[in-house]
């Protein structure tokens, strides 16, 4: 007779057990859509031949326009940093870091040497999503003396 009250409570002790472990309902039956990844960044420069030193300066400025093409732009916009500099590789200085949050965005390069190449490097990243990245290198040469 004592197995029986003994047997009694385990059953009370498991049906308690099972009762706790039923699966809960959600509160919200839609799902939470995780947010889009941001595209890779597109970007062309109009006028320049990149990789190469045959581009050409009329002066110790020159404009580039470069243009985002990525779809959608990233969100938060994307800063454009230029490094330029002379034959020896000293550094030549340039305007402050640009930013942009439209398709089109114009910066100059200044202080190009007189008859020497100097060599450029544009670099696009987006401000949302830093590893997204474009750089891109080419040599302007200043053709007045």
């Amino acid at each position: 007779m004592p197995y029986k009250k003994f047997f009694l409570i385990i059953c009370c002790a498991l049906a308690v057990l099972a009762g706790g472990c039923k699966k809960k309902k959600k509160d919200d039956p839609t799902p939470v859509t995780p947010p889009a990844q941001e595209a890779e960044l597109a970007v062309t420069i109009p006028n320049i031949n990149l990789n190469q030193d045959n581009n050409a300066a009329q002066g110790a400025t020159l404009e580039l326009t470069l243009n985002i093409t990525s779809t959608p732009l990233p969100p938060e916009g994307y800063t454009i940093t230029i490094t330029a500099t002379d034959p020896a590789g000293e550094v030549i200085a340039q305007n402050a870091v640009a930013t942009g949050n439209t398709g089109s965005t114009n910066v100059t390069l200044i202080n190009l040497p007189s008859l020497q190449v100097a060599k450029i490097v544009v670099t696009v990243t987006s401000k949302t999503k830093p590893s997204n990245t474009k750089t891109f290198r080419f040599g302007v040469m200043n053709k007045v003396p």
